[in-house]
C-alpha cells in the first residue's frame, strides 16, 4: 500500500460511520471535489480496500478481510440509516430492541420517508424490509446510540401503535398480541403514552384493533377500552389485513375477525 493510499484510508476510516463512507462524506474528508472523491473511492474498491454497497456508498474492509470474501455488515441499523434516510427502525426490529419479543427476525425492519422501489432489499450480508411513511412519522422517532452513532427507532408505544395500524410490521396480529401482553406486564407500561401514540397516527382501525385486543386477551384497562370505543370509525376492517380470510363480523369493534388470537395466558 502506498503512503498516499494509507493516508486516504486513515482519513476515511476515522470519518466513517461504523465503517460506511459515502461520496459526500469523502468529499470533506479528502478535501476533494465530489467527482474526484467518487473516483478515489472507486479506485480503492477496485484494489480491494473498500466494498461497494451501492452507488455512492462504500464499506471500509478490515485489513484481514479476504479479497474474494463477502463483506460483513457490523450493524444493519447503521447501514439502514445510510441507505434509506430519512428513516427509523420500526416493527419487529424495534420490538426486539425493546425486549418486547423473543422471536428473531432475519431482516431489519425500516420505515422511510424516502422514495423506495422495493419492499425487500439484500445488501452485503444484511436484509431489509422497507415500508414508506410520511416524514412526520420519522421525526417522531426516538434516538438511541449504536456505537458512536445515533439511530432513530420507534419507542415501545410507537412500535405497538404502528403495528396496530399495520399488524404485518411485527409479523401479524398474533405476534402483536404477544408483544402487547409483554408490554402490559412490564414496568414500562404507560397507557397514556400508548394512547397518545395512537392518536398521533389518527387511524380509527388501530383503535378498533387495540380495543378488541384488550378485551379478547382480558387485559384490565377499562379507561383505555372506553377511549378506543369513542375513537373507532364506521365500517368494518380486517383484524389482520395480511390474511385473505374474511372472518366473522364483530359489530362492537367493527372488525372482521379473520385471525385467531392466542388464548389468555398462552402468550406468557
Amino acid at each position: 500500500m502506498s503512503l498516499l493510499t494509507r493516508d486516504e484510508l486513515g482519513r476515511l476510516a476515522r470519518g466513517a460511520r461504523q465503517g460506511f463512507i459515502s461520496v459526500e462524506r469523502a468529499t470533506h474528508l479528502l478535501d476533494a471535489s465530489p467527482k474526484s472523491a467518487a473516483a478515489r473511492l472507486a479506485s480503492l474498491a477496485r484494489r480491494g480496500w473498500l466494498a461497494r454497497v451501492r452507488r455512492g456508498l462504500y464499506l471500509i474492509l478490515p485489513l484481514e478481510a479476504k479479497p474474494s470474501g463477502t463483506a460483513a455488515v457490523e450493524d444493519s441499523w447503521i447501514l439502514a440509516q445510510e441507505l434509506f434516510a430519512p428513516c427509523y427502525i420500526a416493527g419487529w426490529s424495534a420490538a426486539e430492541h425493546w425486549g418486547l419479543t423473543e422471536q428473531i427476525f432475519r431482516s431489519t425492519f425500516v420505515a422511510t420517508a424516502a422514495h423506495v422501489r422495493r419492499r425487500h432489499f439484500g445488501l452485503l450480508t444484511a436484509e431489509f424490509r422497507v415500508v414508506r411513511v410520511k416524514a412526520d412519522r420519522v421525526k417522531a422517532a426516538s434516538l438511541v446510540w449504536r456505537g458512536r452513532e445515533r439511530v432513530a427507532v420507534s419507542d415501545r408505544e410507537r412500535t405497538i401503535a404502528d403495528a396496530l395500524v399495520s399488524p404485518d410490521w411485527v409479523g401479524g396480529i398474533r405476534h402483536l398480541t404477544e408483544i402487547f401482553s409483554t408490554y402490559r406486564r412490564s414496568e414500562s407500561w404507560e397507557p397514556r403514552r400508548l394512547f397518545d401514540a395512537l392518536r398521533s397516527l389518527d387511524r380509527g382501525a388501530a383503535f378498533k384493533r387495540l380495543g378488541y385486543l384488550l378485551e379478547a386477551s382480558r387485559q384490565d384497562c377499562p379507561e383505555l377500552v372506553t377511549a378506543c370505543l369513542e375513537r373507532r370509525t364506521e365500517g368494518f376492517v380486517k383484524l389482520d389485513p395480511s390474511i385473505a380470510a374474511k372472518g366473522r363480523l364483530n359489530r362492537r369493534w367493527g372488525l372482521a375477525l379473520n385471525a385467531l388470537l392466542p388464548k389468555p395466558g398462552d402468550e406468557a
